[in-house]
Order: structure tokens, then sequence, then C-alpha cells
């Protein structure tokens, strides 16, 4: 992994991440995952460490990431069950977290990123329910906020770090699939 030039901006935004998500019925129950420092670092990366607007759409975008793999979590829990219930609760405390965040910016980022929303839910809808999945789509429920938060700031998403991070993320594909994200990352990494 390469070496981060600013490991203080990572920690600063995870420590915020915690204290945003940190509600007493949420803490009580578990329910809230650690952190995912690679996306974070890879989030990071992308930005001018030194933006202070920029470090705020890193947090809206981790947010909205954790609230859709939260929500993504309820199909795995019986009906009617707490545990379902809370990861409703959890998904819905870190969605409005996101709002909260981007209703300081210009409403074309809302409009940009409720888009990516809508896309990102509909590729995980194909992902449920297809098992022949193209990679695009794959890379689309995965990773959609995080090109978008990279496109919003003028930056590639296809980092060095990017990259690996999307490969140790892609065993769920089939052998002939990691075949070619593998191809296509090796032609778009900057």
């Amino acid at each position: 992994m390469e070496q981060w030039t600013n490991e203080s901006v990572v920690t600063d935004l995870a420590r915020q991440i915690e204290q945003r998500m940190t509600h007493p019925y949420l803490t009580r129950h578990e329910i809230v995952p650690a952190v995912d420092m690679p996306l974070l670092r890879w989030m990071v990366e992308l930005i001018d460490e030194e933006s202070t607007e920029q470090q705020q759409l890193v947090l809206a975008t981790y947010f909205a990431h954790q609230a859709l793999e939260l929500h993504d979590q309820v199909k795995d829990c019986p009906n009617g069950s707490l545990a379902r219930q809370l990861n409703v609760l959890a998904g819905d405390f870190a969605s409005a977290q996101f709002y909260k965040i981007l209703a300081r910016f210009p409403t074309d980022f809302s409009d940009r990123f409720g888009r990516t929303v809508q896309l990102v839910n509909g590729a995980k809808c194909t992902l449920a329910l297809d098992d022949e999945i193209s990679v695009s789509t794959w890379m689309e429920a995965n990773f959609g906020l995080v090109k978008t938060l990279a496109e919003l700031i003028g930056q590639t998403y296809l980092t060095s770090y990017g990259k690996q991070i999307i490969e140790q993320r892609a065993t769920t594909l089939h052998k002939e699939q990691r075949e070619q994200l593998s191809a296509l990352l090796a032609h778009a990494v900057a």
C-alpha cells in the first residue's frame, strides 16, 4: 500500500464518522459497523486534504455508502426481527447524516448524488436478481458513490490504491468477470 501523506485527515474523518453514528440506541445494540478504513483512505486520497469542503464531501459520500450497505444487510435478517429493524434504523441514521452534510452544498451536488444513489440501488437490485451481471454493473453497485465524489472534485477515482481495493472486493465475481475487471483496471488506472 502507498504511504499516506496525511493519515491525520483519515483519522480525523474516521473519528467524525464514529461520533456522528453514536446514538444511544444504536450503540446499545452494537449495530453500527466499524469505519471502513480502506474505503475512507481511498476517498481521502482523491481530495485536496487542506479543503474542508472536500473533507465534508468525503463524509457525505461515506455516509451514503454506509447507509446503502446497512440497508443491504436487511435481507439477511429474519422478517420482523430486532436485527432487521436495527439495520433499517442504522441505515436511515447514516442516510440522515449524508443529507445533513449535503444540505450545506449547492443543490446540483444533491441532485448528482441523488441520481447516483438511484443508479447504485438499481445496480444492487440487478446483482441480487441476476447471477450473470456485467463488470460495469458490479462497479456501479459497489463504487458508484466514490466515482461521483471524484467527478464532483475533478479527479479520477481509479487510483492505484482504489484499484487495490476494487480487486480485494471482487472475490464475489466469477473468474471470467475478475479477469475482465483486471483488464479494465489495468487500462484505466491513472
